[in-house]
């Protein structure tokens, strides 16, 4: 069987789809190894940067479109293959609606369930094309069982189209015990948050926290993820007495960077308000870092008891729980001994080798 992958994640900043969509297809190019049944090709939009190298997948630059035009135009046309499987949450309609299997990876429903935080425009888009893809698709994979029970509740129909394959963690290429941090990076010891400065993420609640234990223990919080930007776009502000407190290290795509970040950290705070299968507490266990997250279903079922948890509503209970993991050594140690355990649980092989016979199926 030959699967073409639809490649447009390449020309995409990288946030978590496009963290999966990379990692997903370097691990479906290790399984290749020791496949002879099945060949895989990326299909993409023109690349601005240097052609990613895989040993065993070929990566194909088609047409001069970008974005959605390149999805729904071109790709279909350059599709020669027995199988497209799209990573991205999108699909081309003319595939969906003609013989090829296709096999999409639909993250989750944020579009729906905050809508103030899309726009129009992509709202648009996105309600056209999921819908479609719930009718159309050969099969769904989405990213945890408590998307899935989501998603069916919504679209009952898609029940025995949608299989939940659980997101990996980091790569087990990448060494977690590696030295050298940068010269400029943070001094250890401070909480650490990765991810989008988002409500949804809980990023205000957050910022208070952030705010109070450096006001009443001169505590550091660094947060990785957007820029310090959108704080100044929106109506927070930091005193000038705990500025040096609260740092903004901006997006960090570098793997091997964002691992120093989390070295360097003595707690991970992440107590979100959604999350379809996070990548970063599972990062930050692997990297020995104790974590404290809400009690949502999918942190839950990812973290299980490898983390504490606190109510992501309350900044007191927040602050609680991470001071909690700062004072208590012993804790620290258990949490931190289990999330590394917790941690081999994601492994990106998993990951792809359940990907591939969803879509060869």
């Amino acid at each position: 069987m030959h699967v073409v992958i639809n490649g447009r994640f390449l020309t995409q900043p990288v946030t978590g789809v496009q963290r999966y969509a990379h990692e997903v297809t370097r691990a479906l190019d290790d399984l290749l190894d020791e496949r002879s049944d099945v060949s895989l090709e990326i299909l993409c939009p023109e690349l601005n940067g240097p052609t990613p190298i895989y040993r065993n997948i070929a990566v194909r630059s088609v047409g001069s479109a970008a974005g959605h035009a390149w999805e729904q135009m071109v790709l279909p046309r350059a599709f020669k293959g027995d199988a497209l499987f799209c990573p991205g949450n999108t699909a081309p309609i003319a595939s969906l609606l003609g013989k090829p299997r296709v096999v999409v990876c639909v993250h989750d429903l944020s579009y729906l369930y905050f809508p103030t935080a899309y726009s129009l425009p992509f709202r648009a888009v996105y309600n056209v094309l999921t819908p479609t893809i719930f009718r159309h698709a050969d099969h769904v994979i989405t990213v945890s069982n408590s998307e899935r029970t989501a998603i069916t509740a919504r679209y009952p129909h898609i029940t025995p189209r949608i299989t939940a394959v659980q997101n990996g963690g980091l790569s087990e290429a990448v060494d977690t015990h590696a030295e050298g941090a940068s010269p400029d990076h943070p001094a250890p010891g401070y909480v650490l948050y990765v991810g989008s400065l988002s409500k949804r993420k809980n990023f205000p609640r957050m910022f208070e926290v952030a705010c109070d234990l450096a006001r009443r223990r001169g505590q550091r919080t660094v947060f990785v993820g957007g820029t310090a930007a959108s704080l100044e776009q929106s109506d927070l502000t930091i005193d000038p007495d705990i500025a040096d407190k609260i740092i903004f290290a901006g997006q960090i795509n570098d793997t091997d960077r964002l691992v120093q970040y989390y070295k360097g950290a003595s707690v991970f705070m992440f107590p979100s308000l959604y999350e379809a299968s996070p990548l970063p507490p599972i990062e930050a266990m692997a990297c020995g870092v104790p974590v404290v997250s809400s009690t949502i279903p999918s942190l839950l079922e990812r973290c299980g008891d490898a983390a504490i948890y606190c109510d992501a509503e309350d900044v007191a209970s927040i602050a609680s729980q991470v001071e909690a993991l700062l004072d208590d050594e012993n804790l620290a140690k258990s949490i931190r001994l289990k999330g590394r355990e917790r941690a081999k649980a994601f492994n990106w092989r998993n990951c792809a080798e359940r990907t591939l016979e969803l879509i060869v199926g």
